[in-house]
């Protein structure tokens, strides 16, 4: 006989009951707090590698024999790859409803599912021999990086008031860990074997799936998630008929969704502006899928490799300063810090690339310009939407938002497109970044309310108006 709703509804609750009353072993915030900086880690390993790979990427794929940035027909290597990367983040469309799904599941799956995936997506373009197999890893890649389960998984189980400093110190240690491209282009990137960057995939593949299936196994559902499902599933029916007609007042949902969270979003004034200013924010981080080809440029590979090492190291500094910062200064004045920051960090990199001050000021450079770049991201796609939106709406909002800010990655990389073909790629670098970044701040400034330290477990619609 068929399972009925109800009855599969009661055998949900009676598992979450038992998994919430489960006593947790001895260290285990410990334990967890390693393992989601290890996923972290594998995060942003997986954002960077593509990125930092392009240059050796495209002479292998489009059999540029000179192995010079400057060839003609590396530029038509570019003029293929750029609006091919930029169909991937269509992609980008689906993931809210993907992520909503675990406001209903639960985040442990989901967790698994994005590590293991972005393990997936390295492999398929580490045993790439043609462009498509390349495009196919890299829509692979694009589809599991921007969910970030980890952040949320911190969000829900770090008290309030140390909430910011958690997430940007897992995520500074993970950043810094992104030294590890340097390194293992050190051990494997040689200028005589065209497609020895495939080896330096390898140990990140590994990693990827390893801590994947160890954190599906191990880690444990978040206590907001087990208290707001469970307070549901608990409610008769005449209870959940009067909360929907509580809902449909607010326009929330109680088991989240895209169609609720877009309602939900431009219904409310405090998300409305963080998805605006986050939009216009969102078309300065171009600089970050090309820099390498910048460096390539400017330096031999071995000092590129250098450069590699370098800037991680500074990124994952400054993104752990930036965690202390917020929670001292709040979330509105640290974006304004770090926006100055990222623009002084590329001013500078563009300089040392140009001026010949080698690998050590450029990778400083850069790495302080993209330390300011992604914390200023994190807060304004991550922290401040979960700190304005229900707990029960709170995945929906956020992988809802994050797409709709996402896209201003579209305007980014069109204006990228149409301007490398007539201006120095480091000077259409400024050209963008500098006016979207100062009129992004503006807005910041001027519309969206501080959220610093404010109760997860109760917000309200009108909370911020």
């Amino acid at each position: 006989m068929k399972e009925t709703k109800k009855e599969r509804e009661a055998r949900e609750l009676e598992r979450l009951q038992h998994i919430a009353k489960m006593k947790k072993p001895m260290f285990y915030m410990g334990i967890t707090m390693i393992v989601l900086t290890i996923v972290y880690v594998v995060d942003e390993i997986t954002s960077n590698m593509n990125s930092a790979m392009q240059p050796y990427i495209l002479f292998d794929l489009f059999n540029v024999v000179s192995r010079n940035v400057n060839d003609p027909a590396y530029k038509h290597a570019i003029n293929v790859i750029a609006p091919l990367s930029m169909l991937s983040t269509f992609l980008l469309i689906i993931t809210p409803f993907y992520k909503a799904l675990s406001d209903r599941f639960g985040r442990r799956i989901f967790l698994m599912i994005n590590t293991v995936g972005m393990g997936v997506g390295m492999l398929i373009v580490m045993t790439s021999s043609s462009v498509v197999q390349y495009i196919i890893g890299v829509f692979v890649m694009t589809f599991f990086t921007p969910n970030d389960v980890q952040v949320l998984y911190i969000m829900e189980t770090a008290p309030k008031e140390k909430r910011a400093t958690y997430s940007f110190v897992a995520k500074g240690v993970a950043l810094i860990s992104v030294s590890l491209i340097g390194v293992f282009s050190k051990m494997f990137l040689t200028e005589s074997d065209v497609s020895s960057w495939k080896l330096v995939y390898v140990i990140p593949v590994i990693m990827a799936l390893v801590i994947g299936i160890f954190s599906g196994l191990f880690v444990r559902e978040t206590p907001v998630f087990l208290e707001q499902r469970i307070e549901y599933l608990s409610l008769t029916e005449e209870e959940r008929k009067a909360r929907k007609e509580k809902e449909k007042e607010q326009n929330i949902s109680e088991n989240g969704g895209v169609f609720a969270a877009l309602k939900y979003i431009f219904k409310n004034k405090q998300l409305r502006w963080i998805l605006i200013a986050g939009f216009i924010f969102f078309t300065t981080t171009v600089y970050t899928s090309y820099y390498a080809t910048v460096l390539e440029g400017a330096m031999s590979t071995d000092m590129v490799a250098t450069a590699l090492l370098i800037y991680p190291l500074c990124n994952g500094v400054m993104t752990i300063f930036s965690g202390f910062l917020s929670d001292s200064l709040g979330r509105k004045k640290v974006c304004f810090v770090l926006g100055a920051i990222t623009i002084i960090g590329l001013l500078v990199f563009i300089i040392a690339c140009r001026g010949g001050l080698g690998p050590i000021v450029a990778g400083i450079a850069y790495g302080l310009s993209i330390g300011g770049l992604w914390s200023m991201s994190d807060t304004i796609i991550l922290t401040m939407p979960a700190e304005s939106t229900p707990s029960n709406m709170r995945a929906s909002v956020m992988g809802t938002i994050s797409v709709l800010i996402g896209a201003g990655m579209f305007v980014g990389q069109g204006l990228f497109v149409v301007c490398q073909n007539f201006i120095p790629m480091d000077m259409v670098f400024l050209v963008i970044s500098v006016p979207f970044m100062m009129l992004s701040l503006m807005i910041i400034m001027a519309k969206v309310k501080e959220t610093k330290n404010v109760d997860l477990d109760n917000i309200t619609f009108d909370m911020f108006d």
